[in-house]
């Protein structure tokens, strides 16, 4: 009795102190049940395989764990809502029911309240009650149908994929599929990273990884538990995972070199990309490790790129290994052009027209990872400078050696970034000397990354108002958590702004309870999107290619406070341009919905920075001695200074002047251009009979900038003087004579001559009595573009057909389409431009339709009088009568033969001859 009630005792007390552990730690261990534990040890013991864990190979399973990182399958086309379109249409789920409307709109919180945002999630409740209880697929069937979706996807066999779905559907549970679709999406959400799943398969598997970028390879060297690796070796035609820089401020940079001497180099907007070569064999691989050797070329004789790089590398180098950046390079101009002008480099080697037209591909290298042979990634950064030097002859233009900087304080490294700023750089990167390569290193690894809009003294804030919102995924699941915001349409002084024009999205700077607190605000006037019904306040783009969730009356919205890198160029917002890297810094709750930025206000930023946000300079211009000497390209010179050379004046003693152009004119030069500087500026000025001082005064005839900085803006608030364009100046100089002040030289115009222009200039700067020059049309199509009056309707194609019958008698001229409306059936969904078929012969055919006079719709809507249909797919006929049918349209279903022959015989031919046969 006694033993028996000490054991009662005992396990009374292990239950308790088990419950206490519960309760202080809700860890992984107090969920998961032992006896899942222990069904997994039955089934890995049971296995009669004899050769297990020495033959076999867990890759299979781990491409399954890690998608997202398995770059032998090629791309499933799919996204959310196309994976949603093909589930409707194979399960026979009506378009308009709850189930479609759900799977469609699954960020939505209507979709449910703990999975809103989280497609997998959604489907699962959709698809329980028509999924197979129990599931039939191993994973050597999962990986096959995952196989054969990839590669029908590069077929652009969509038949073939909607077939494999099905399978699949038949095999599988809802809870299966709930994680299919996660593989296939390629975000599995299992709240653990990468490194932890790798580590957990072998305790070298980062290493390898970071190394080779392949997870078979790393699944087949690293079976054995037991086995280590002595050193993880970058190997050739390989790609393995760069090393990147830790992101830093000034004063964290100067932390981290503490006095000892440091590497600058410019941080170039472009692809990162590696070099690989093997004697006349060449591969190139992305910071991704994915292979673009066929944007570049794979030999010494084939591409765009390779051949003309080839004979630039010494005799005695066989093979090495290059890390560097992937840059566009203007021919014309002379530069490089950042990604951020909205180029994409790969595809200089097939596309050499339009705006691509000038430019070419060309690699800067500033490191070197394997020399014949030889791996590096154990040298010091100074050991491999070294080396890299000895590789190959630089070419212009094509192959550049990165211009390196050695740096020994603050006020150096102030500098240089301000130095950068000016010339409207990324940024620049600080290493350290003795750092060694360490692949997809980042904290840590000796190499820091300083971009002035890190530092938010430097760039400027735009207050942007709220028009639209998007539902977010995961933890921002059911909330509206990304924002589209906008500019005002530039009103007369005194009226408040009817119009908003869309510029850019926004999705971090804030807290999840911030986000809440603002859904709250926001959420009683939040309106579903509808194309068709878009508010007359909001300005979207044709065809809507920015598409939110919901939108939002200006009048019961909200200014925000963004910060940027740059402004780009960009076809998705109505302002044609949108902000790179945005975050939101502060809500504006001292300003009403009608005092956010206008669009004239953006166009000024633009212009005046080049796109560029952060311009103004950084602290730190004492008195300094700077030392400065490149490792390559020869040395800078030594200058002692006191005063900055931005604030001294041009010593005139010497000068003799040479022309009376600036005769009795007062200048004040802010700032020089990279090929101006203010110091040549103002030598100028004075050879030309003109006079200069280093603050603006009563006398001064206008303020000459290149670059609007925070000194310039303070000038701008005195509404004193004016702030001229340095253009304007270059060009009296090339033309040696005085060119009178016009609107579109000017960054600010003072009154008197406000007034002046208005009697002699329109609203849109041209002129009443001078021809309007060449090089200034394009710039006043675009001002009147952008300005146009509110009351300004745009001609609907009816209108320009009735203009044409009545003054153009001979339909070759008019255009044979004139009068109709067509939807050409070239998309991979119905009604979905996004998926638009690469390659298909209809869109040949929807150009001689435009060509000819016709409008081309991207939807099938009311208006449209014709579809055209390919002669050689006739899958989707039925689908199309049936639309027409339920929507009551009056339009005619075609082949594609129908426009060829009518406007080969150049009249309309009968439709009724050329109605496709199902």
């Amino acid at each position: 009795m006694t033993t028996d009630s000490t054991t009662d005792k005992s396990i009374t007390s292990l239950q308790m102190d088990t419950s206490d552990a519960i309760q202080l730690d809700n860890t992984l261990d107090t969920k998961l049940p032992f006896t899942d534990v222990c069904t997994m040890f039955e089934k890995i013991s049971s296995c009669d395989d004899s050769d297990l864990g020495k033959k076999d190979s867990f890759y299979p399973i781990m491409r399954l764990c890690l998608p997202h990182l398995d770059r032998k399958r090629a791309a499933y086309g799919m996204k959310e809502t196309v994976l949603a379109r093909y589930y409707i249409e194979v399960l026979g789920i009506a378009k308009t029911g709850a189930d479609a409307t759900k799977l469609l709109n699954y960020r939505a919180p209507s979709s449910g309240k703990t999975q809103a945002g989280d497609f997998a999630a959604v489907a699962y409740f959709v698809l329980k009650n028509r999924c197979p209880e129990n599931g039939t697929l191993m994973v050597s069937d999962v990986n096959c149908l995952l196989n054969k979706i990839a590669v029908s996807n590069a077929a652009h066999d969509r038949v073939a994929v909607k077939q494999i779905l099905q399978q699949m559907l038949r095999s599988t549970t809802a809870i299966e599929q709930k994680w299919l679709i996660r593989i296939i999406m390629k975000e599995l959400k299992l709240g653990i990273n990468e490194n932890s799943i790798l580590s957990l398969f072998h305790i070298d598997a980062v290493d390898l990884f970071s190394v080779c970028a392949d997870l078979e390879k790393v699944c087949v060297d690293l079976r054995e538990p037991s086995f280590r690796l002595n050193e993880a070796a970058i190997q050739l035609f390989l790609p393995f995972r760069p090393m990147l820089g830790q992101r830093a401020s000034i004063p964290q940079a100067v932390k981290l070199t503490e006095g000892q001497m440091f590497y600058v180099e410019t941080k170039f907007d472009g692809d990162r990309m590696q070099l690989h070569k093997d004697g006349t064999d060449y591969k190139y691989f992305s910071r991704s490790s994915k292979d673009y050797t066929s944007s570049f070329g794979a030999s010494s004789t084939d591409g765009s790129f390779t051949p003309q790089i080839h004979s630039a590398f010494k005799p005695e180098i066989s093979c090495c290994i290059l890390d560097g950046e992937m840059v566009g390079y203007d021919v014309t101009d002379d530069s490089f052009v950042p990604k951020g002008d909205n180029i994409d480099v790969k595809a200089f080697s097939t596309q050499l027209t339009g705006k691509y037209e000038g430019m070419q591909q060309c690699f800067v290298v500033f490191d070197i990872l394997m020399i014949n042979g030889r791996n590096l990634a154990n040298l010091t950064l100074r050991e491999r400078a070294l080396e890299l030097a000895q590789v190959f002859t630089p070419v212009k233009g094509l192959l550049h050696l990165v211009d390196r900087l050695e740096l020994t304080s603050r006020e150096e490294l102030v500098t240089s970034l301000n130095d950068a700023i000016d010339r409207r750089e990324e940024g620049l990167l600080v290493k350290l000397p003795n750092s060694t390569y360490q692949p997809d290193k980042r904290k840590g690894s000796g190499w820091l990354k300083l971009k002035p809009e890190y530092m938010d003294s430097l760039s400027d804030q735009l207050d942007l108002l709220i028009l639209g919102g998007y539902y977010g995924s995961g933890k921002r699941g059911g909330i509206v958590s990304h924002f589209l915001l906008g500019v005002a349409e530039t009103t007369s002084p005194g009226n408040n702004p009817s119009r908003f024009l869309s510029f850019c999205k926004v999705g971090t700077g804030y807290t999840l309870s911030e986000l809440r607190i603002l859904s709250e605000e926001l959420g009683p006037y939040w309106k579903p999107f509808n194309s068709s019904s878009v508010p007359d306040s909001i300005v979207l783009t044709v065809g809507n290619k920015e598409k939110p969730d919901l939108l939002i009356e200006p009048e019961f919205s909200k200014i925000v406070q963004i910060r940027a890198a740059e402004i780009t160029v960009s076809d998705k917002y109505s302002c044609a341009c949108t902000l790179r890297f945005p975050r939101l810094e502060l809500f504006r709750e001292d300003k009403e919905w009608y005092q956010c930025m206008t669009m004239e206000e953006l166009e000024n930023i633009k212009q005046s920075s080049s796109g560029r946000l952060a311009h103004a300079w950084a602290d730190g211009f004492e008195d300094i001695a700077v030392k400065k000497r490149r490792i390559s390209g020869g040395r800078r010179i030594a200058i002692t200074r006191g005063v900055a050379s931005q604030f001294r004046g041009a010593n005139v003693d010497d000068v003799e002047v040479t022309s009376n152009t600036f005769e009795g004119k007062e200048f004040y030069v802010v700032n020089g251009s990279p090929d101006f500087s203010k110091n040549a500026i103002e030598l100028k000025i004075a050879s030309y009979g003109g006079s200069f001082r280093q603050n603006p005064t009563p006398d001064t005839f206008c303020v000459l900038v290149h670059d609007v900085n925070f000194r310039v803006k303070n000038i701008i608030k005195t509404r004193k003087y004016n702030v001229v364009k340095l253009d304007w100046f270059i060009k009296c100089v090339e033309e040696d004579k005085f060119i009178p002040l016009m609107p579109h030289h000017m960054i600010f115009t003072e009154t008197d001559t406000k007034q002046q222009f208005k009697h002699l200039y329109d609203e849109y700067g041209d002129s009443f009595t001078e021809p309007c020059e060449s090089a200034e049309f394009l710039s006043l199509c675009r001002r009147i573009a952008t300005n146009h009056k509110s009351d300004y309707v745009a001609m609907s194609h009816p209108d320009i057909a009735d203009i044409k019958d009545k003054y153009i008698d001979d339909a070759r001229v008019s255009g044979l389409f004139r009068h109709y409306t067509f939807y050409v059936d070239r998309y991979g969904e119905m009604n979905s431009p996004e998926y638009s078929l690469p390659l298909s012969p209809l869109e040949l055919v929807g150009w001689s339709i435009r060509y000819n006079g016709g409008s081309v719709s991207r939807e099938l809507v009311r208006g449209v009088t014709h579809v055209i249909i390919d002669e050689g797919d006739m899958s989707r006929v039925r689908e199309i009568k049936s639309i027409v049918k339920s929507f009551d349209l009056l339009a005619y279903i075609v082949t594609s033969k129908w426009v060829e022959d009518s406007i080969k015989m150049t009249h309309i031919r009968p439709e009724k001859m050329y109605t496709p046969v199902t």
